[in-house]
């Protein structure tokens, strides 16, 4: 029988958006081990870099109109035109000549900065050694006042041709004039006045760039800071942001619960359980057997676990639902259609059913019949192949024959994530609950009511396992030895039971012939 029908236009809702936080909140251990990784390789980087040593000078500049060459200008923006002249790419290649060293490695180790506190702007090198910080800085001044004399030569040269010019103007005017005019007169003033400005051009040149007032000797400052902290906090950050970055680009691509109510959201049914960490198995058990009961119709005699992905059942916790729903009810009988579980090694650690008021073939080899623990109820495990459970109907002889003399049947089907085979058998199921786990992926849930709408009205609800301390173990392990208080609190341990599955271990293939019907 399948839960009551839903309101009409009731729709699975799109899960809200999780904030950031709740995204890396928990991989803050991988997050933390990126950053220590990227901290560490920083560290050891750092470590390995040569020593380097720094040497620096200051360069005043001449401000008076003689050494600006005009009678206003800003003169903070001139320093820094020289700051920055000092440090060009033609100041680049003479001192790279003069000490014979790649322009790539001078400009690397060369920075100049222009003050804000006066006239003048400051040459920094950096060198293996102080003699080779110094050396640079040295050869950053000479290339500096070079080119400024240079520069200041070339003015030198095009004044002389401009006075060359006008020296034939004028003795072509006084040729052709008998009488000096007024275009002769103003020849000679333009040469008087070129005149007194080659002649300090000249003496620029031979004193030196009168731009330079002072320029220091280099001075070093001693061996540089590693930067070993700096390096270390550097990669941390860009190692805590990287990771952040990669987490939530893996999260959007296959994102997963982060809230209890996504899976609810997504299947549009009610969150029946929230199991939360540090619950044990026995408690864990009781809050879903109400829960189940408060969802399921009174006339439901078949309830399937569905994992919406390989391992978010766990055996224990099918083991503890069954012990605690027959000590309130009698008989509940397991039919396992998973392709791998470890439920039948978790009942083997209950005692042997002695009651005689089990049906007849749950005496047989091919059924496992114990107790639930306080005497009061029974648990009856069938294995049945996948392969049979996914064929249309392929359980009804099973249930036919065994539901009505058993008070509850427990149907474990395959996960959401290996449909359509978790359809076709879930479907013969009165009605379903899907299991979840915080690595259940959002995906496999907003298919089903999409998909596979049949299934989907047989859902009851969901029910969040967060309990990830004790979780996610597939496959079957024979020798595993599960502990009785994870079935009921009150289950005595046989010493008998105990000295069977220890000599007899559990048949782990995967056969419908515990199920079929005794003839």
């Amino acid at each position: 029988m399948s839960r009551n029908a839903p309101a009409s236009g009731e729709t699975s809702r799109a899960p809200s958006a999780p904030s950031l936080f709740k995204i890396i909140q928990p991989r803050l251990l991988i997050i933390a081990i990126v950053v220590v990784i990227f901290a560490a390789l920083a560290a050891i980087y750092s470590k390995a870099q040569t020593a380097s040593y720094t040497a620096s000078a200051r360069v005043f500049l001449s401000t008076d109109q003689d050494s600006l060459g005009v009678s206003s200008v800003d003169v903070t923006r001139y320093v820094q035109t020289q700051a920055q002249f000092a440090q060009s790419s033609a100041a680049v290649t003479e001192i790279a000549k003069a000490l014979k060293l790649s322009e790539s490695d001078v400009s690397g180790r060369l920075s100049t900065t222009p003050s804000d506190a006066g006239y003048f702007f400051v040459i920094k090198g950096e060198g293996a050694s102080e003699a080779a910080a110094v050396d640079l800085v040295s050869a950053a001044e000479t290339a500096y006042g070079k080119l400024l004399i240079s520069s200041t030569q070339t003015t030198l040269t095009e004044m002389l041709k401009v006075r060359t010019q006008l020296t034939t103007q004028l003795q072509g005017l006084q040729t052709s004039q008998a009488t000096p005019g007024t275009e002769s007169g103003d020849l000679t003033a333009q040469l008087q006045g070129l005149s007194g400005e080659i002649t300090k051009a000249q003496t620029t040149v031979a004193l030196g760039s009168a731009a330079i007032k002072l320029a220091e000797p280099p001075v070093s400052a001693g061996q540089g800071a590693s930067g070993l902290l700096r390096n270390t906090l550097v990669a941390a950050i860009v190692g805590l942001l990287l990771s952040v970055l990669a987490v939530w680009i893996m999260y959007q691509r296959r994102p997963t619960i982060l809230d209890p109510h996504n899976p609810s959201d997504a299947l549009g049914v009610p969150l029946i359980a929230a199991l939360e960490p540090g619950r044990t198995t026995a408690s864990a058990a009781e809050t879903l057997v109400s829960a189940m009961s408060a969802v399921m119709s009174p006339t439901s005699k078949v309830v399937a676990f569905t994992p919406a992905s390989r391992g978010d059942l766990t055996a224990d916790l099918v083991s503890s639902v069954a012990a605690a729903w027959s000590d309130d009810q009698g008989v509940v009988l397991i039919l396992d259609t998973s392709p791998s579980s470890e439920v039948r090694a978790s009942l083997e650690g209950l005692p042997r059913a002695t009651s005689a008021e089990l049906p007849r073939w749950a005496h047989e080899p091919t059924c496992l019949a114990r107790s639930s623990g306080t005497g009061r109820g029974h648990i009856l495990y069938n294995r049945v192949s996948p392969a049979r459970a996914a064929r249309p109907g392929g359980l009804a002889p099973i249930l036919a024959d065994r539901a009505p003399v058993v008070d509850l049947v427990i149907l474990v089907t395959s996960a959401l994530a290996e449909l359509p085979m978790t359809a076709a058998s879930a479907i013969q199921a009165d009605a379903v609950v899907v299991i979840t786990s915080p690595e259940t992926h959002l995906k496999e849930l907003e298919q089903v009511p999409r998909d596979w709408p049949a299934l989907a009205e047989r859902v009851v609800g969901v029910v969040h396992d967060g309990r990830t301390g004790i979780r996610r173990v597939t496959g079957n392990t024979p020798d595993r030895r599960s502990s009785v208080e994870s079935i009921t609190s009150s289950s005595p341990v046989s010493d008998g039971a105990s000295s069977s599955r220890n000599s007899n271990p559990m048949d782990a293939e995967p056969t419908d012939r515990y199920a079929r019907p005794a003839r």
